[in-house]
């Protein structure tokens, strides 16, 4: 796969390094991007266009409609780091486009190739009851971080994922603690297929918190994401010497790495390589982001009318 990067975002020379070592990929060079050594820089997008196949937009600024379309028109699949400056109609325009051209969009929604998915795979995962809570210290000067697209989004998305169901109902409610925005949300998404999560966030806790838990017949897992533990408990069906406690306990523990961005990215740019290459639809496509961004904006328009403030 013949890769060019545009936008500087996360570029580096370790994410450059990273990206060569796969056998799968060559990068050819870049546009709109900052000088790196023995790294080819392209004066016009459609000089890099007309030798590779594949382009990473990584970063937000060069993620607009006009360029994206522009790629997608000329054959090209299309992985986009944070598609926030495309509205859902523009989003909309994009997967019609890469169905006309055959071309294949992946999203960097990162929380999709958590290694602790891997480990689920023995096991059969259909969640009935889901939470999770996320905290982040208390930090005054952090004014601009927000629940919803800075602590929950990912949470969401996992819960999406998790229950694999079309969202049935909504509810979310706010309060205004510190700042006159919401400091803590808690959220409510019934699926039909039953399966019911239970999200909370905040911005204003002593301490760091990141914990999902799910429960479904036979199973009781809980991820803790700031300690890198997948923990499952297992009935087995064979109580007989299970004394006070019930079913089979199984810990995965994945190491934490230096750099978890260039590993992530690097997880999913092979994912794509495997999409394209098999011609599977991405696990990450345009099609979950916009059922995310459907339900974070029912959740915000709920908190129009569901938030208290100190003030």
């Amino acid at each position: 796969m013949r890769i060019g990067i545009i936008g500087t975002g996360n570029f580096s020379q370790k994410v450059l390094t990273s990206l060569s070592s796969s056998p799968n990929i060559t990068v050819v060079g870049g546009y709109d991007i900052p000088q790196i050594a023995d790294f080819e820089i392209f004066r016009k997008i459609d000089d890099l266009l007309s030798v590779v196949d594949t382009v990473l937009v990584l970063d937000i600024l060069s993620s607009n409609y006009s360029l994206l379309s522009n790629i997608i028109k000329d054959g090209k699949n299309l992985y986009i780091e944070s598609p926030g400056l495309c509205s859902r109609r523009d989003l909309r325009n994009l997967e019609l486009l890469a169905y006309e051209s055959g071309s294949m969009i992946q999203i960097g929604l990162k929380q999709r190739f958590y290694n602790f998915y891997n480990d689920l795979e023995k096991y059969t995962i259909t969640p009935r009851i889901l939470e999770t809570s996320r905290f982040t210290r208390f930090n005054k000067n952090s004014t601009q971080l927000s629940v919803i697209d800075d602590l929950m989004l990912h949470d969401i998305d996992v819960a999406l994922k998790l229950a694999d169901a079309e969202v049935k109902s909504i509810y979310s409610t706010a309060v205004g603690v510190y700042y006159n925005d919401p400091d803590v949300v808690n959220t409510r998404i019934e699926f039909y297929n039953g399966c019911v999560a239970n999200l909370s966030a905040s911005k204003i806790s002593n301490k760091e918190v990141h914990v999902t838990k799910f429960f479904q017949n036979n199973t009781y897992c809980s991820i803790n994401y700031v300690e890198q533990l997948l923990k499952v408990q297992n009935n087995t069906g064979d109580d007989s010497d299970s004394g006070e406690e019930w079913g089979v306990k199984t810990t995965y523990r994945q190491t934490k790495d230096s750099d978890g961005y260039i590993s992530m990215l690097d997880k999913e740019i092979n994912s794509f390589y495997n999409c394209i290459a098999n011609n599977v639809v991405p696990i990450a496509g345009i099609s979950q982001y916009l059922q995310l961004q459907s339900v974070t904006d029912k959740i915000k328009e709920q908190l129009e009318r569901n938030f208290t403030t100190n003030a």
